[in-house]
């Protein structure tokens, strides 16, 4: 894979989550904070951009962000174990969470080694914790692209007409295209009935590079913080469109596709050759 910091940010990126760009004035004022020194390997993800949604994920574990250094929420540096401490067992102090809910935090470590941290999970709610990794980089060898239950289309060129084709093997209408969750339109169907119901999408791999969406409190400051496109998969050909379904369907929705003789991929063929 090419250089992790070009290939772990997930796209389109959510803008309210991004930092301002990184500089050593502040990560000068936030080793101050907590602290400690930060990994050299963070740090260069952190200058690419400055926090977010990642596209990477650890196998079996709930991890889709990485703060960044500011202001904002969410930041590496806004924590505080005061609350969570008689919860647990072991210290918090010299763990410095990048991900989590408040029940769960993904951490550096410094509790062994103040120099260079090992990166350990923890459960508050469970008052558990696991070692994942000896250093930064050994997690980032751990991470994976997350492609789920997701197939690929080549080649669409015209969406309304690929819709209309299933629309008519498959006897199902499209909902109105809903931008609102992911930034880029999604294209629903469904299959099922109200007590058992069973869904189709389609997703572009086009997407735009970033979103904020228009009730944000921020949205004029930030939405043209990244014009253009860019793609949810690189991997992926020009014009590529990502389908998935629920378990229910799926193989129904495959036979339409070979019937209007449409060609369906696993995602995971075209990320694992990389």
């Amino acid at each position: 894979m090419k250089n992790i910091a070009d290939a772990i940010w997930r796209v389109p990126a959510y803008f309210p989550y991004l930092q301002p760009p990184l500089t050593d004035e502040a990560i000068a004022s936030a080793e101050k904070e907590i602290g400690y020194t930060l990994p050299t390997e963070l740090l260069e993800l952190l200058r690419k951009q400055n926090g977010g949604y990642i596209r990477m994920s650890l196998p079996d574990m709930v991890h889709s962000m990485i703060a960044g250094i500011g202001p904002h929420f969410p930041s590496l540096t806004n924590f505080d174990w005061e609350e969570c401490q008689e919860y647990v067992s072991y210290p918090l102090k010299g763990l410095v969470p990048f991900d989590g809910d408040g029940h769960w935090h993904l951490c550096l470590d410094y509790r062994k080694n103040s120099a260079n941290p090992s990166i350990t999970y923890i459960d508050v709610e469970r008052d558990d914790h696991t070692d994942i990794a000896s250093s930064f980089s050994g997690y980032l060898a751990l991470l994976r692209v997350d492609v789920g239950d997701e197939y690929v289309l080549e080649s669409v060129s015209d969406i309304e007409s690929l819709k209309s084709q299933l629309s008519s093997q498959l006897g199902v209408d499209f909902d109105p295209t809903d931008s609102w969750a992911h930034g880029y339109p999604v294209h629903r169907a469904s299959l099922g009935i109200a007590s058992e119901p069973e869904w189709l999408w389609l997703s572009p791999n086009t997407v735009p590079r970033g979103f904020v969406r228009m009730e944000d409190p921020r949205y004029e400051e930030l939405k043209e913080l990244m014009p253009g496109d860019g793609f949810l998969y690189p991997e992926l050909a020009e014009g590529s469109y990502l389908l998935s379904t629920t378990d229910g369907v799926r193989a129904k929705v495959f036979d339409a596709c070979a019937k209007l003789q449409i060609a369906v991929r696993p995602l995971r063929e075209y990320v694992d050759a990389t």
